[in-house]
């Protein structure tokens, strides 16, 4: 199936707002990083509080590999579980990627860090390794110059950025559902197949109305919606009725009850579900 890669963009404006408003109301850097190649990031967007805690600055002066293994790491384990990670990186720091996905397209990361957590410098450079950079007592002297955020308002921030990503995404959905109706409406059908699902349902899921779905269906494929919803359930019904029995196979396809399976199928491919198992050689 055609996937529409253009319109997998999110619009770097909304984004931006939220960035400012986020890092603007909780002193912290935010950012949504995107152009994603493997394991690294070429571009960013960040918000107020752009600039990179003083900390981090001299870490990176030596100990920037690390900064570089845990970015890709995390990257790895956000983009795995498809949910926000809240972490302490490989320099003492909290810090939170959340993944955000457009039909499974990984559009990019929402982030904040660069918050000190609740632990003092000696345990923080000792559990870090930190002592083994040549600035240490700098950076004893900016680590605790910073402003402490618990971790359990971090996990109520980074609640926040899900919200508001959801937010995001869901908007972004509509559009592209109402940009491309036709393709949204196949996708509909063949990710439903098992479900009750009808012309009314199928114009929600678009942000239309059934009227819409009716006509603009039937000119664009020359058969009605219903048509092409039993093609598709006749079409998957032919795989499964190779493995499962007629019973699972019609309830697995979306049909009411055998009756209706053995009648649409039949109608479509001229012999009956039992008579495909046969010919396909299942007893």
């Amino acid at each position: 199936m055609e996937v529409y890669k253009e319109e997998l963009l999110i619009e770097v404006d909304e984004i931006k707002k939220m960035m400012d408003l986020l890092s603007s109301l909780f002193s912290i850097r935010t950012s949504f990083i995107y152009a994603i190649d493997d394991d690294k990031y070429t571009n960013e967007i960040a918000g107020n509080n752009g600039d990179y805690q003083n900390f981090c600055k001299l870490i990176q002066l030596e100990l920037k590999h690390k900064c570089v293994a845990c970015d890709r790491d995390k990257f790895k384990e956000a983009n795995k579980k498809k949910e926000p990670i809240l972490y302490q990186c490989y320099n003492g720091l909290y810090e939170m990627f959340l993944p955000l996905f457009i039909e499974n397209s990984l559009a990019g990361y929402l982030h904040f860090g660069q918050v000190r957590s609740e632990h003092d410098f000696q345990t923080i450079a000792t559990g870090c390794s930190l002592y083994e950079h040549s600035m240490i007592d700098e950076l004893k002297r900016s680590y605790n110059s910073m402003n402490i955020i618990e971790k359990e308002k971090l996990v109520l921030i980074s609640e926040l950025f899900q919200k508001f990503a959801d937010i995001i995404l869901k908007n972004k959905l509509i559009e592209l559902r109402k940009a491309n109706p036709e393709y949204y409406l196949r996708k509909y059908i063949e990710e439903n197949l098992d479900k009750p699902i009808d012309v009314k349902t199928a114009a929600e899921f678009i942000g239309r109305s059934p009227s819409f779905v009716t006509h603009n269906f039937k000119e664009k494929y020359n058969k009605t919606f219903h048509e092409y919803l039993s093609q598709k359930r006749v079409e998957h019904s032919k795989i499964l009725l190779r493995k499962y029995s007629i019973v699972e196979t019609f309830q697995l396809c979306g049909f009411k009850n055998r009756y209706h399976f053995s009648k649409v199928f039949k109608k479509a491919e001229d012999i009956t579900p039992r008579e495909y198992q046969m010919a396909e050689g299942k007893e």
